[in-house]
């Protein structure tokens, strides 16, 4: 999986005969691109550093820096973090919630 912050603008685009829904952004094509490194990588998920800084900094304790990568088509390195965390490791909350 790959995942990754930014903008996008949907909007229609075509002519009058045929019109189609589409998203403008550079940022579209990122998480598919970070998807498809994850088999070079040998980990199940990968995130941008634009999301890496958006953690909080007690999650971003859970990441790692993989790689720095300039993709093609970009003058700005993007780097590359992964999430080490076991699963099976994950405590799960139960909240009872009593209705009055």
């Amino acid at each position: 999986m790959g995942l990754h912050l930014g903008y996008a603008i949907e909007g229609a685009i075509g002519s009058y005969y045929k019109i189609d829904a589409s998203y403008l952004s550079p940022h579209v094509k990122m998480p598919e691109r970070l998807e498809s490194s994850t088999k070079a990588y040998g980990v199940p998920l990968l995130i941008s550093g634009t999301l890496y800084k958006s953690l909080t900094r007690a999650t971003r304790n859970f990441c790692r820096q993989v790689d720095w990568v300039t993709m093609v088509g970009s003058d700005e390195p993007v780097r590359f973090f992964t999430v080490d965390i076991d699963p099976q490791q994950l405590k799960v909350e139960s909240h009872d919630i009593y209705l009055s």
